[in-house]
């Protein structure tokens, strides 16, 4: 009887998370009546991941899966309410990637002294571990992004030339052009919707300046509706 209530308890106790995921996310979604409650409730998803009872690698993987995908969807419905963007995303990664780890260590720590004093330590770390290194590293790459892209009073734009690599189509409302330029020692390529005029007259080779913003932590980054700012 004592092993039928605790595999009922563990079964329960991992549903119950599923349930308070899909809440968290459905609140962060249509209820939120503030910006950062919706950033904080993505945050919430990550301190329940741990909670998980891990029972076999498929169950654990299924169960994250799913935690995973309520933590996708409530990011997408973040940065599409975003105003700004990065001009290179990739440039947050590696820092968040370094606080990612140390914040997934210590939740895993916290995790395994309240919750998996009785199970193994190795295999722990070769399940838990990796997943909250993922879901860190993701939630602490948006906070930086927010962080980062705020007006700062009395700012210098930051003004970089760049080549027009590519001039895509036009489709829709939608009017492209591929850059080229260098930063930081690198050479970077990104795609920019830009004004219908400048795509009009713009061809493959021309120098344009791109003017944007500098960034709370040095990561330019400039406003969605550039098209409509610059002619």
């Amino acid at each position: 009887m004592r092993i039928i209530n605790k595999n009922f308890s563990l079964f329960s106790r991992n549903y119950i998370l599923i349930i308070l995921a899909v809440l968290v996310t459905w609140y962060g979604l249509f209820l939120a009546s503030t910006f950062y409650l919706q950033v904080y409730s993505i945050g919430i998803l990550v301190l329940l991941i741990p909670c998980l009872e891990i029972r076999s690698h498929q169950v654990v993987m299924q169960l994250f899966f799913i935690f995973f995908i309520c933590m996708m969807i409530s990011s997408i419905s973040v940065f599409d309410r975003l105003h700004y963007k990065l001009l290179l995303v990739s440039q947050p990664f590696w820092i968040a990637l370094k606080y990612g780890i140390a914040l997934a260590l210590g939740l895993c720590s916290l995790a395994y002294f309240l919750c998996y004093k009785n199970k193994n330590l190795i295999k722990l770390c070769c399940i838990q571990f990796p997943i909250m290194i993922i879901t860190c590293t993701w939630y602490i790459r948006m906070i930086l992004i927010l962080n980062n892209c705020q007006h700062i009073p009395n700012a210098k734009s930051v003004h970089i030339p760049a080549v027009v690599i590519q001039k895509c189509p036009a489709c829709c409302d939608i009017h492209e052009l591929w850059f080229s330029f260098h930063l930081e020692g690198k050479d970077h390529h990104v795609s920019m919707d830009v004004n219908p005029r400048l795509h009009e007259r713009s061809k493959e080779g021309d120098t344009l300046i791109l003017q944007v913003h500098p960034g709370t932590y040095g990561w330019p980054w400039y406003h969605k509706d550039i098209k409509r700012r610059y002619k």
